[in-house]
């Protein structure tokens, strides 16, 4: 491991996200980054899917570029990197469906930085419908219904992977989400 490259991607993406809280929170959004991270690190990825992992949002949620990424962290981070992003100009569902149908026919280790942030942020939201009660639906742009078929996606998109814990994690935050939480 470079723990300098490592250490970098954090950097950056410290300084990328600062602004920025989890949906309806006061949760730094970094928190969101960590757990992605400790995720593929437990996944046994390798160093430039962990990097990606920490970037993810880079490119989908501030002004940076896929070319600012390839030019810090190389063209392998960049393009899983590319694979998570989406383009937000597109209706919520749209945009969902087009992404998860991008990333089925994506490689094995973009499936697990996408893994690894969807369980994130479903554990997420779990914990806050445990505190908040249903009122968490009224923070996203999607509908309850709507998120529910984009997470029912999301797991057919990644269901290569379902022998490992991660999947069979998500798949656990995907049932006490949206089939097991009044």
């Amino acid at each position: 491991m470079d723990f300098e490259k490592y250490n970098k991607a954090f950097e950056f993406a410290t300084l990328r996200h600062a602004k920025q809280l989890r949906k309806g929170s006061k949760i730094p959004y970094i928190v969101h980054i960590y757990e992605v991270a400790q995720y593929l690190k437990e996944e046994g990825t390798d160093e430039d899917t962990l990097i990606a992992g920490i970037l993810h949002d880079t490119v989908e949620d501030t002004d940076t570029s896929l070319e600012e990424i390839e030019k810090l962290f190389g063209r392998d981070v960049a393009a899983l990197v590319g694979d998570e992003s989406e383009d937000k100009s597109l209706p919520y569902l749209e945009r969902k469906r087009l992404h998860m149908a991008h990333l089925k026919a994506s490689s094995e280790r973009a499936k697990l930085v996408n893994c690894a942030d969807k369980l994130s942020n479903l554990r997420s939201i779990y914990l806050d419908i445990k505190t908040f009660g249903n009122d968490v639906w009224k923070r996203f742009n999607g509908s309850k219904e709507e998120i529910k078929i984009y997470y029912s996606l999301a797991l057919d998109a990644l269901s290569s992977l379902e022998g490992r814990k991660i999947y069979k994690d998500l798949q656990y935050y995907f049932n006490k989400v949206f089939n097991e939480v009044k």
